[in-house]
């Protein structure tokens, strides 16, 4: 497995040492939608597609309202799914109450499995030449 780059310059006006830069970006291929995915999950199982569909519907849904009800949810190899909030710090304890939170969030942790295998990644650079147009 790889992950595709592609070459960007960027201004940079802030730090040290402002100005012209070059970068690598990623360069996705492509997003995969939920019926892909449950596709591949029936091709690579003995299982039909309606039903991995299913599953997988009732596991958004499960993980949801256990993120929506302040838990943590660990999906094994992945990593972890939790609940956060963004609130405004006040001077006394007496201050603070619901209305001092600003928003909720969901933040993904991912394994040290999963890291690992990250770190491991090859990457090569995409090819972003188009054929066939005329300059």
């Amino acid at each position: 497995m790889s992950i595709k780059y592609v070459k960007v310059q960027r201004n940079i006006t802030t730090g040290t040492t402002p100005g012209i830069r070059y970068l690598a970006r990623i360069f996705r291929t492509g997003n995969i939608n939920l019926e892909e995915l449950c596709n591949e999950v029936a091709y690579a199982t003995s299982f039909p597609q309606p039903d991995v569909m299913g599953v997988v519907k009732a596991l958004e849904i499960a993980i949801s309202t256990h993120i929506l009800n302040g838990e943590a949810v660990k999906l094994g190899i992945l990593g972890m799914f939790a609940p956060g909030i963004k609130a405004t710090a006040k001077t006394s304890l007496a201050q603070v109450d619901a209305t001092t939170i600003r928003r909720a969030y969901c933040r993904f942790y991912p394994s040290t499995t999963f890291m690992d295998s990250l770190s491991k990644v090859s990457f090569e650079e995409a090819d972003t030449d188009i054929t066939g147009l005329q300059p």
